[in-house]
């Protein structure tokens, strides 16, 4: 049966340990029937106030330090592979869809990069005599050309016909 004085010990060792620690598979019923147990007290002492104030202060911190730990091994998931151990079954269904979340962030993050970077063939429709672009380089565009071109300035050019995407280039 859990006490006031094991919750101190639970949140004491997840606070002083990196990892997290080994909970009992039932802990949050646990913990849950505790907080019952010391609510159903009809006559409540200030000692019995105070001390269900102080666990549930306790049982707080112990969440928020777990739940850092948590974030922290996602990060550490999806740099490295590494996997943590000793969570409950609620905090592995948060660590892999936050592990899920996060992939996908990066993986958003790095193909638009990538895809900004790109640019697209075209082929010149019409020559048009030189011109300096918002990059402040000087484009010379001659008929039948394939160039790449600053994204603003194809799609000017696409929009006054001069030149058109060229799909497998």
């Amino acid at each position: 049966m859990l006490t006031f004085d094991k919750i101190r010990e639970l949140e004491r060792n997840e606070r002083d340990g990196r990892k997290l620690q080994k909970l009992p598979d039932d802990i949050i019923d646990q913990i849950g029937e505790y907080l019952k147990r010391k609510e159903r007290i009809k006559e409540k002492t200030t000692t019995d106030i105070m001390e269900l104030e102080n666990v549930k202060s306790t049982i707080k911190r112990f969440f928020e330090l777990r739940e850092g730990k948590i974030l922290s091994a996602t990060l550490d998931a999806v740099r490295i592979g590494m996997m943590p151990d000793n969570m409950t079954k609620p905090e592995e269904k948060v660590f892999y869809q936050l592990v899920d979340i996060t992939k996908q962030f990066r993986e958003d993050f790095f193909h638009d990069i990538r895809k900004s970077n790109e640019q697209d063939v075209c082929r010149v429709k019409k020559s048009v005599p030189e011109f300096v672009g918002p990059d402040m380089k000087i484009y010379k565009l001659t008929e039948n050309e394939l160039v790449r071109l600053p994204k603003e300035v194809e799609d000017l050019l696409i929009k006054e016909g001069v030149i058109e995407k060229v799909e497998d280039a």
